[in-house]
């Protein structure tokens, strides 16, 4: 700041002259503690500081270019006294995370519902570690305990071990609240929390490691020194943290001393027990909640936090007694105190060792790969499995508590080919190509030519009728005698898998004649059906026409001709042009359903492409 002065239409309001290290621009302040020659975080105009764009603005008749911000506007603190004042070793122009050492990069991880695992550091460290092979280092752990025992000062009683599988609570007395170190705080804004203090600073600490949520009470806010779980009774009212009141249910699962709830289980503390400046002695809760009941709450009372998002997706209580350590130990680390002697757990139904097995010829066969028993230990030791036998072909594992979504054969096969990687897998099938292209334009330029001649498209269903074949005097030696059977056919007229075209689109004609429209032009594009010793039939779309009565629409000034074997021949020739096929040969056709002298087959390099002529009179008959 080179300049500060009062503003002369307010009796709060600062004009500062400050230099950003590029220009000077004017800046509005309303902080009492500003002055000249003060270091100082400012926001230019532009920059983007949570939902919130700086502008612009006139104040009081002044322009202000931009802010002079206090650590709680920029998130790193609750402290908004004042602007926040940096040392006179801070460099003009440099970014303020470099400055504070905050750069990071952060990695935004989409995490699937059934891996609440990994909504901790912890979790992606283990998944991290057995992928890249790297050995990982936990925190370690030591609390020391005073000779007071916490069943001197604090009760608990679990009367829904239904919906709280697990509660645990230690007590720290002596404490004292204040600003968390720096080291804590830059972890929490890492991470997009916002550092409140020492004490609720740990508890958050310690859940985005494990991710398991805790929370603390004031003890001397809990009246009759007890803790109760219990479901909430109807009509209760609860104030929460967030500084609403919320109207409970009576299956709403709530944290209470002996005349009040205290917290929204799993969901949200209350106002009436959270830690305050006064606070000095507190009460650690690390428990574990039905995922259904946290969720059923929550979403009721359209409350999400980071503590629900976690326990709706059903995490380990195994962790709670981890967290819990880990927690105290970081208390009396930054707060100072007493840990009493012991802790207050209520866990009614422990759970034994999952023991899940994996056979190496399933997982070979399912994922066609080849790898030894041991690599497949390896892989899932390096996850936190532990091996538990060992047979032919069967290696059974104890899975860790926190792995709650490892329950069958398939999920440790999943597991292995995750560490395998799917790019690692031989490719045994051809490269399959979505379309062929050639085949897709030939098909659409005859539809054109067709409807631009005058044709109707017909869609029948693939099934045909055996009989048809012996209608159209189809030769028993033909290729078409070779037709594809269905298993369970609808009835005998829906028995095959057509091996020619031709009988439904005559059916469609008959309809149409018998319905008074006595001028058509019809065609059918769709697959035939052949099949000889393979098992699955063989396929080729083919193009099929009829075509009766006038060759164009009547007009009262014009007869129309009637249509005849060169007019078909005509469109055959324009078809053939259209897709630059030169050269091709028309031959007399021995068809068996065409009258004799009045057909032709088109031949191409001595390859029938098809045929065409007048339908024997016997034929259309029947």
């Amino acid at each position: 700041i080179l300049e500060c002065k009062d503003h002369p239409g307010s009796d709060h309001l600062s004009i500062c002259q400050v230099d950003d290290g590029k220009e000077t621009v004017q800046v509005i302040c309303g902080a009492p503690n500003c002055a000249t020659d003060q270091k100082i975080a400012f926001a230019p105009v532009g920059t983007q500081i949570g939902d919130f764009k700086i502008k612009k603005a006139k104040l009081r008749g002044e322009v202000s270019f931009g802010m002079i911000c206090s650590e709680q506007e920029l998130g790193i603190s609750e402290n908004h006294d004042g602007i926040m004042i940096l040392p006179d070793s801070a460099p003009i122009g440099e970014t303020l995370a470099s400055f504070l050492k905050m750069e990071d990069t952060i990695f935004d991880v989409e995490i699937t519902p059934n891996r609440p695992d990994l909504l901790g550091m912890i979790g992606v460290a283990k998944d991290l570690s057995a992928l890249l092979h790297l050995p990982i280092k936990l925190p370690e752990v030591k609390i020391m305990e005073s000779d007071e025992p916490i069943e001197d000062s604090l009760k608990l009683q679990n009367l829904a071990p239904d919906l709280c599988t697990r509660y645990t609570a230690r007590m720290i007395k002596g404490v004292t609240i204040k600003e968390s170190p720096n080291w804590l705080k830059e972890r929490l804004v890492s991470v997009g929390l916002r550092p409140i203090n020492n004490i609720v600073d740990v508890t958050n600490f310690v859940m985005m490691e494990y991710g398991h949520p805790l929370h603390a009470f004031d003890y001397h806010l809990l009246e009759n020194k007890e803790i109760i779980v219990r479901k909430a009774k109807g009509g209760e009212k609860f104030p929460a943290l967030d500084e609403e009141t919320y109207t409970l249910n009576d299956f709403d699962l709530v944290i209470a001393d002996s005349n009040k709830p205290v917290a929204l289980a799993g969901i949200i503390g209350g106002e009436n027990s959270h830690i305050t400046d006064t606070t000095r002695d507190i009460v650690l809760e690390a428990a574990n909640f039905l995922y259904s009941s946290i969720r059923k709450s929550a979403g009721r009372l359209n409350i999400s936090t980071d503590s629900s998002y976690r326990f709706e997706r059903d995490i380990s209580d195994e962790t709670a007694e981890i967290v819990s350590q880990r927690a105290a130990a970081l208390i009396l680390k930054v707060a100072g105190g007493k840990l009493l002697n012991g802790k207050l757990d209520s866990f009614p139904n422990p759970k034994g060792e999952v023991i899940v097995g994996v056979r190496p010829s399933r997982v070979k066969k399912l994922l066609t790969i080849d790898v030894t028993n041991q690599k497949l230990i390896n892989y899932l030791e390096a996850l936190g499995l532990k091996l538990n036998s060992e047979e032919d072909d069967l290696l059974q594992f104890i899975i860790p508590a926190y792995r709650k979504d490892l329950s069958r054969e398939i999920d440790l096969i999943e597991e292995i080919i995750r560490l395998h990687g799917y790019n690692n897998v031989d490719t045994l099938l051809k490269t399959q190509s979505v379309m062929n292209r050639e085949v897709f334009y030939a098909r659409r330029k005859i539809a054109d030519i067709l409807t631009a001649n005058g044709f109707s498209e017909v869609l029948n269903w693939n099934f045909g009728d055996p009989e048809d074949l012996d209608k159209l005097n189809i030769s028993v030696n033909d290729e078409r005698r070779n037709f594809a059977e269905l298993i369970n056919p609808l009835g005998s007229r829906f028995s095959i898998m057509r091996p020619i075209l031709l009988p439904q689109i005559l059916k469609n004609a008959l309809h149409n004649l018998n319905h008074g429209q006595k001028n058509l032009k019809l065609f059918e594009m769709a697959k035939t059906f052949t099949r000889t010793d393979q098992k699955l039939a063989s396929e080729r779309l083919h193009v099929s026409g009829i075509l009766t009565g006038a060759l164009n629409s009547v007009y009262w000034k014009e007869k129309s001709a009637n249509i005849n074997f060169f007019d078909v021949k005509g469109i055959m020739e324009e078809i053939l042009e259209e897709l630059r096929i030169s050269k091709a040969k028309f031959t007399e056709s021995d068809e068996s359903f065409y009258q004799p002298g009045q057909a032709a087959d088109v031949l191409w390099k001595k390859i029938k492409l098809g045929s065409f002529g007048k339908l024997d009179t016997k034929i259309a008959a029947e």
